[in-house]
C-alpha cells in the first residue's frame, strides 16, 4: 500500500475550507444587510409607529381583574375584631363602627354615598358642586368646608349630633382628630373609587349592595368601552390652571387614567412620555409636539367663582388664541371638547359616570 503524501493531504484541506468560509459569506452578508435595512426601515418609521405603539402599550383593563382587585383592597381593609365588630383600616389609623349608624355626616365623599344611596344628615354641598341638585332635592344639611384652607366647621358638625362622620384622606390627620372626637371618624381613599364603594359599604353592613354597584358600574364601563372601539385615532387630556397648563398621563393619573384603562381609548406619544414624568407642566412652545386627533380640555378648578378659577379663564383665553395652539391636529379638525372642571377633577363613582357620558356624547360615532 502507498503512503499518504502529507503535502498532500493539507492541500485538500485547506481547499475544503476555504471553500466552505466563501460558500458562508455571502449567507451573512445577507443577514447583516437585512439587519440593516431593518434598523434603517425602523428609524424611518419611528415617527408613525410612535403613536401605534403607545395605543399597545395602554390595552384596556380586564373587567374581571379590576374587581377582583377592589375586593382584595377592601378585604385588607375591613375586618372584624375579637368583639365581632367591624373596623376600618384608613389613612389616618383604624375606626371601630358604631352599630346601625343613622345621623351620617359626609364631607367629600358624598359621591360614594350618594351611589351606595347611603342616608346623610349632613354633607359639604355648595352651588357649582356637580352633585348639588342630587343633595338638594333630598334636603340634606350643609356643612361648610374652606376650600383653600382645607378646614372644616366644627359646631356645624356637632349641631347635627353625628353618630357616624366619613371623610375624604385629604384631610390633616389633626382634622381627623378633632373630628373623632365628636363621633367615630374614617376616611375613604377617593383616587380609588371601586375599592372605596367596597369599603364604604362594608363598613356599613352593606358589603352586597356594593357589590352590586360596582358590576352596574362596570357594566356602564363595558358598553361605553365597546360604543368607542371605533374611535380612530389618540386622545389626550389638557387642564388650564392660573400657573400652567397640564398634559395628563395615561396610567398615572386617575383623572384621566379611565380614558385609557377603562374605555380603551389610544393615548397621544406625548401623554405616554408624561407617565414618567415628575412635572405634568407642558409649555406653549411645546404645544406642536402634540400630535393628537381629540382633546379634553379642562380649564379651571371646579369653583366657578374663585379668583384662581378666573385665572385660569384667563390663560385658557390666551393659549386657544395663540398661534402653537392652532397646530395640533384636533384643534385643526374640531375635535377640541370643553368639559366642565367641577366634574372632571371630581373623584368618585358617579364623577365618572358623567364624565363617561361627556366622552360618549363627544366622540361615539
Amino acid at each position: 500500500m502507498k503512503k499518504s503524501n502529507p503535502l498532500l493531504l493539507c492541500g485538500l484541506l485547506f481547499a475544503i475550507l476555504l471553500n466552505g468560509c466563501s460558500a458562508s459569506s455571502p449567507q451573512n452578508t445577507t443577514t447583516s444587510s437585512a439587519s440593516e435595512a431593518k434598523s434603517s426601515e425602523a428609524q424611518e418609521s419611528k415617527g408613525k409607529g410612535e403613536s401605534s405603539q403607545a395605543a399597545e402599550t395602554t390595552a384596556a383593563a380586564d373587567p374581571s381583574e379590576i374587581v377582583t382587585k377592589a375586593e382584595k383592597e377592601a378585604d385588607a381593609l375591613v375586618y372584624k375584631n375579637d368583639s365581632g365588630k367591624t373596623v376600618v383600616k384608613h389613612a389616618y389609623g383604624e375606626t371601630v363602627m358604631p352599630e346601625n349608624p343613622q345621623r351620617i355626616v359626609s364631607i367629600k365623599v358624598e359621591d360614594l354615598m350618594l351611589a351606595l344611596d347611603v342616608p346623610m344628615v349632613a354633607c359639604r354641598d355648595f352651588d357649582d358642586f356637580y352633585l348639588h341638585q342630587q343633595l338638594a332635592a333630598l334636603n340634606i344639611g350643609k356643612i361648610t368646608v374652606d376650600e383653600e384652607a382645607n378646614t372644616i366647621n366644627y359646631e356645624e358638625i356637632m349641631s347635627y349630633k353625628p353618630d357616624l362622620i366619613v371623610i375624604r384622606d385629604s384631610f390633616d390627620k389633626s382634622i381627623y382628630e378633632e373630628l373623632s372626637k365628636i363621633a367615630p371618624t374614617f376616611a375613604l381613599h377617593l383616587q380609588d373609587s371601586r375599592s372605596s364603594l367596597l369599603v364604604l359599604g362594608r363598613a356599613l353592613g352593606r358589603g352586597e349592595d356594593a357589590s352590586k354597584r360596582l358590576q352596574q358600574f362596570q357594566d356602564t364601563v363595558m358598553d361605553a368601552r365597546q360604543r368607542l372601539s371605533s374611535v380612530d385615532g389618540t386622545v389626550s387630556m389638557l387642564r388650564v390652571m392660573k400657573k400652567e397648563i397640564r398634559l395628563y398621563p395615561y396610567s398615572k393619573n386617575d383623572m384621566s387614567a379611565f380614558l385609557y384603562a377603562d374605555l380603551g381609548l389610544k393615548p397621544d406619544p406625548m401623554v405616554v412620555a408624561y407617565d414618567t414624568a415628575d412635572n405634568l407642566a407642558i409649555s406653549l412652545e411645546t404645544l406642536p409636539d402634540l400630535k393628537t386627533d381629540y382633546i379634553f380640555l379642562v380649564a379651571g378648578y371646579g369653583s366657578l367663582g374663585s379668583e384662581d378659577d378666573a385665572a385660569a379663564k384667563k390663560r385658557y383665553e390666551e393659549m386657544t388664541a395663540d398661534p402653537l395652539w392652532k397646530t395640533i391636529p384636533a384643534v385643526q379638525n374640531g375635535h377640541v371638547y370643553d368639559v366642565e372642571a367641577r366634574l372632571w377633577v371630581a373623584h368618585g363613582l358617579l364623577a365618572e359616570e358623567m364624565k363617561i357620558a361627556d366622552v360618549l356624547k363627544a366622540l361615539q360615532k
